[in-house]
């Protein structure tokens, strides 16, 4: 008897396999060491991850050039840079230039000058009393008597800042004894143009950005060390010289300028009294019975705006 066969009975095939599970001590062990190795950069504190405030915080212990050197890291760090350099300028010279700013204050713009005296700034008259320190020296670009003020303090201020830079350019030539090229009288030479220009856009920047005037301040402290240094190594000067240790150079601060020394009022007006000079720290001299020095400049400002208006109103 043929046995019928019962389609009911169908059912669809479940694949029940699956991969098998290989417990292996070494398998485990590399994932063990793979899983720290992947913890550890995570783990590991760096710049770039760091909170801004805490990146100012830092940048404001630092000396302005290496400031600008951080800047060029990478993006984010030149748009920290950018847009806290007034903050950033402002705290490296109170931790590190406060002398240096007193005694090299920024000229002031015109447009900051009361509208009613900014013609007399202007006159033809009052320009021409200025002749003697507007004179085209040099070493230094005149100011642009449209963008600055034009008072006696202001042209000074200007003139001691292009100063910083140009005796800076010359520190190479003075530390190793090789003289500074030598001009010809009345003449305009390319090269001698290209660096005054240079050193004016520098102290341009300065007015407007604290950063860069701090720059312009480590300048001239790095300038000061290496002339002291110089001076002191010279055995047949017998002047006296600025105190200052290996310390005081290595700190990176202006305060050793604060002892008493020889003052430095007079204006370098060309590069051969660069030979000879030590410390040019001007606005300032020494009260000896109070055994500190006075800064002379603060209020000169305003008080050489009177003396403008004054002028004019006899004529």
């Amino acid at each position: 008897m043929q046995r019928s066969y019962d389609h009911s009975e169908d059912e669809p095939l479940v694949d029940s396999t699956g991969a098998l599970f290989l417990r292996s001590k070494r398998t485990e062990r590399m994932q063990r060491k793979r899983a720290t190795r992947d913890r550890k950069p995570k783990a590991k504190a760096s710049l770039s991850t760091l909170p801004t405030e805490l990146l100012l915080e830092i940048l404001n212990y630092l000396q302005p050039s290496h400031v600008f050197r951080f800047a060029l890291v990478d993006n984010r760090f030149r748009s920290v840079v950018l847009a806290n350099s007034q903050l950033i300028g402002h705290q490296i010279i109170s931790r590190r230039y406060t002398l240096l700013a007193k005694c090299f204050p920024l000229p002031k713009f015109l447009s900051q000058v009361d509208p009613s005296i900014q013609p007399l700034l202007l006159d033809t008259k009052q320009q021409k009393n200025l002749t003697l320190h507007t004179q085209p020296y040099q070493h230094i670009h005149p100011p642009n008597p449209s963008l600055l003020c034009t008072c006696l303090t202001c042209v000074l201020t200007w003139n001691n800042l292009g100063l910083i830079l140009d005796f800076a350019h010359w520190q190479y030539n003075l530390d190793v004894g090789e003289p500074i090229p030598i001009l010809p009288r009345g003449q305009a030479v390319e090269w001698n143009q290209c660096l005054i220009e240079r050193n004016a856009k520098i102290v341009r920047k300065a007015l407007d950005n604290s950063l860069w005037y701090a720059r312009i301040l480590e300048t001239h402290l790095d300038s000061t060390v290496r002339s002291i240094r110089r001076h002191q190594a010279n055995k047949g000067n017998k002047r006296k010289h600025v105190d200052m240790t290996v310390e005081d150079a290595a700190r990176g601060t202006d305060m050793f300028l604060s002892r008493s020394g020889p003052t430095s009022l007079e204006f370098p007006h060309n590069r051969d009294l660069y030979y000879m000079l030590e410390a040019y720290l001007p606005n300032r001299w020494w009260r000896k019975q109070e055994e500190r020095w006075i800064y002379t400049i603060a209020g000169q400002h305003d008080r050489d705006l009177d003396v403008v208006v004054r002028f004019a109103q006899r004529f």
